[in-house]
């Protein structure tokens, strides 16, 4: 199995470059025939910040895309329930993708999350200092 780095997916998901794009494209697509692609959590919070910050995308279409993404087959998610819960929760909710992630970590670890951001801090397990 092999791992693909943040810049890769942005390639595959937004084809803005397309000799990256072809190069991302056929490795994605030999590899997720084969012995699969992994994609980590880092890079799942990370594609998040990309897309929504550099490349402007709206939460509905960010929600769709890696939903899509995170269910196409030979894709190996790290923590695919924790991912799939946090981006349930970036679709009802205010905060950022990442910061879903964030959170999702910290309850696994038994405690609240501290933060100063205002949105995360309305959820659930979440303080604000």
């Amino acid at each position: 199995m092999v791992s693909v780095d943040t810049n890769v997916v942005v390639r595959l998901l937004v084809g803005d470059d397309p000799a990256q794009t072809r190069k991302a494209e056929r490795a994605f697509l030999a590899h997720a025939r084969n012995d699969g692609v992994y994609v980590s959590l880092v890079v799942l919070a990370e594609v998040g910040w990309v897309l929504s910050s550099a490349y402007e995308w709206d939460r509905a279409t960010l929600h769709a895309r890696i939903s899509q993404l995170i269910r196409t087959r030979g894709i190996v998610v790290e923590e695919l329930e924790l991912v799939q819960r946090a981006l349930d929760d970036f679709h009802q909710g205010k905060a950022d993708f990442s910061d879903y992630l964030i959170l999702g970590k910290a309850r696994e670890s038994g405690g609240p999350l501290l933060t100063f951001d205002r949105k995360l801090s309305r959820e659930t397990d979440a303080r604000l200092l």
